[in-house]
């Protein structure tokens, strides 16, 4: 059974959700494939804004990834979001790399339309180590450490930072949790 620390208003940790030869794995995964600065995604692209966002970035597409770690977590995310039903994990991963001070300034995160049918609401952070200080993820009334191994699952729409990490590299892993529209949604034009 896993182990769920709640902190209101959707947000949650579940504890040890990757083994750390998971965790060590997708490190060496991802500098592997090698780190880029991460932009701000807006209406004409990704934009870069030292002074909003500094930590760097890898946008990598994996399903069976997805799928794997969703039947991990599948007994954990709301069944239900606004009438939609939960159908499974974004293919697109993010991978972050903090340090020497990196950071993201306070913002929403923004959800992923597979189609007009599927959206995400929900975003899943893995924090691949914790061997390092600073780097918490912060709301307004809860300052989360990250833990190895454990993910961070909260709504798009719940405002929170990336503090700045002080000493060391900070790694997490990034989806999104994905929601089917009911029968007879129309999409907005």
């Amino acid at each position: 059974m896993m182990n769920i620390e709640k902190f209101g208003m959707g947000v949650f940790y579940i504890h040890d959700f990757l083994s750390p030869q998971e965790c060590a794995r997708h490190i060496g995964e991802s500098e592997a494939i090698g780190y880029t600065a991460a932009g701000l995604t807006t209406s004409e692209g990704d934009r870069i804004n030292r002074d909003y966002r500094t930590n760097d970035r890898i946008i990598h597409d994996n399903a069976a990834l997805a799928g794997q770690l969703y039947q991990r977590a599948s007994p954990v995310p709301p069944p239900l979001q606004r009438d939609w039903t939960l159908s499974g994990f974004n293919e697109r991963f993010r991978f972050y790399r903090y340090q020497g001070e990196q950071f993201f300034s306070a913002h929403k995160d923004g959800s992923y339309a597979r189609s007009g049918a599927e959206e995400s609401f929900l975003t899943f952070l893995i924090y691949l180590n914790d061997d390092f200080t600073g780097g918490h993820t912060d709301f307004a009334w809860e300052s989360i450490k990250p833990r190895a191994g454990s993910a961070l699952v909260f709504p798009h729409r719940q405002m929170h930072q990336g503090s700045a990490v002080q000493s060391g590299t900070k790694y997490v892993l990034r989806t999104d949790v994905m929601y089917h529209a009911p029968a007879g949604y129309a999409p907005e034009r």
